[in-house]
């Protein structure tokens, strides 16, 4: 890169930290601001799939970190809520020799941290941004009442994005999924001497078990390295109160949510230590088509552009993905068109992560509105999908290989055509209201996009 480019990201979460790593692997220079007053281990279990590892394994020591913790169950157990097994999912180690892993989120955030640190980038924690500017040449933001000024910013901070609403010029918040989710991370040991549990805890396999019911499902995963497990249950939320880590949840209330059902599930729930348990509430927003600002250098990555419900099982690799791409087509143009890089980098990742938002509301709708009859001659339904078009994917190559044509496109050239989503995939534009109108009820297996079986 001739010139040094400095990039000012918002946000040190999973999108944040991947632009960061990316941007100064292609020369720039990066400043990173994080609302949070440190980073910690906070956090339970993440699948950091093929299509994210394939980026990490260009980041030092990052990607054999993950492996040191990372879990990798071979199957997938789905079972309906008195326990009865109706699939074993097989779940590939790897693709094209990428791996799969189900790893903790907060010591994933932390490796990723220490790599970007290693390689030069610039962090200012406690940052609270109050407001981004943009000029013809340039963007930025205030802290403090401070104007700090970079060639481009990106917004990587959150589902509550203060950019996002600069982006779109629309003042709207997150809205709720219908569903909130108790989460828990603790030893495997508590399950000792219990005859529904110990089989868990002896297993020297990675497991990954799920329960589905009406409205409801429920999930472990143990990680044999850490000797630890996560315990998750879904339940229906109807409250105010924001998205949050720090909301406390009730073991009482987790078994109310799931009473009746697998004695192994239930016995799971009453080891929970009550200090580790939350009541996590589950938001999203419409896919939104700008990700870009009208001057062209403010870009939003990750939960600002496309936050995920859990059940898509990529959110995470998507926000990698989205600073892959970035840092390819800066690579690509230089100082000389930031807007223009920007822009096709939208142009790349909207379809796709159209697909894996609506992706995430498929999967649990299946698992919650089970429509039993249709599982009973083909329980290869409830499969989480993991197509070759999302874990084979390579967001770097696809943005090097892709620029010119949809350079093209926004030039007024033929349109560009997306190759990261299935291939006889047209894409349809939808929103929440859509799903959520459909909560509650069956629907026909022409409603769902995304192919599982």
């Amino acid at each position: 890169m001739a010139e040094i480019i400095n990039v000012i990201v918002v946000g040190a979460g999973f999108g944040g930290l991947a632009a960061a790593i990316e941007l100064t692997r292609k020369g720039c220079k990066v400043k990173v601001f994080e609302a949070a007053k440190r980073l910690d281990n906070k956090g339970d279990v993440i699948m950091v799939g093929s299509n994210a590892t394939r980026i990490m394994q260009k980041w030092g020591p990052v990607l054999s970190g993950v492996a040191e913790l990372g879990a990798q169950p071979n199957a997938m157990r789905i079972q309906n809520q008195d326990g009865k097994i109706l699939l074993e999912q097989p779940l590939p180690a790897d693709y094209e020799g990428c791996p799969n892993f189900y790893t903790n989120r907060g010591r994933t955030q932390i490796s990723m941290y220490d790599h970007a640190v290693s390689q030069g980038v610039e962090f200012v924690f406690d940052a609270r941004i109050s407001d981004f500017f943009e000029t013809e040449t340039s963007a930025g933001v205030i802290l403090n009442g401070e104007r700090y000024e970079a060639d481009f910013v990106i917004g990587a901070d959150g589902v509550h994005s203060k950019a996002r609403t600069v982006v779109t010029k629309k003042s709207e918040k997150p809205q709720k999924s219908g569903f909130a989710v108790y989460r828990s991370w603790f030893q495997l040991e508590r399950l000792r001497g219990n005859p529904n549990t110990e089989w868990i805890a002896a297993s020297d396999s990675d497991l990954l078990l799920v329960w589905i019911g009406k409205d409801t499902h429920a999930i472990i995963t143990t990680n044999t390295k850490m000797k630890s497990l996560t315990c998750f249950a879904t339940h229906k939320d109807d409250s105010d109160t924001e998205e949050s880590w720090n909301l406390p949840g009730k073991v009482e209330d987790m078994l109310a949510t799931v009473e009746g059902w697998d004695p192994v599930l239930l016995e799971v729930i009453k080891q929970i230590p009550p200090e580790v348990l939350i009541d996590w509430k589950l938001l999203w927003r419409n896919p939104v088509k700008q990700w870009i600002s009208e001057g062209g250098r403010l870009a939003l990555v990750g939960d600002a552009a496309h936050p995920h419900l859990a059940t898509s099982g990529t959110g995470g690799a998507q926000a990698i993905e989205d600073g892959a791409t970035i840092g390819a087509l800066i690579d690509i143009n230089g100082k000389t068109n930031i807007p223009l890089a920007l822009r096709v980098y939208e142009k790349l990742r909207f379809e796709r992560t159209s697909l894996t938002q609506r992706m995430g509301w498929e999967t649990r709708h299946r698992w919650h509105q089970t429509d039993w009859e249709m599982i009973a001659s083909n329980p290869e339904l409830l499969k989480l999908p993991q197509p070759a078009w999302l874990n084979g994917a390579d967001a770097e190559q696809y943005a090097y290989d892709n620029f010119e044509a949809a350079k093209a496109d926004l030039e007024g050239g033929s349109p560009f055509k997306s190759t990261n989503i299935p291939e006889d995939h047209v894409h349809v534009d939808w929103t929440i209201e859509d799903m959520m109108a459909r909560e509650g009820e069956h629907v026909g297996s022409d409603f769902y996009q995304v192919r599982n079986s």
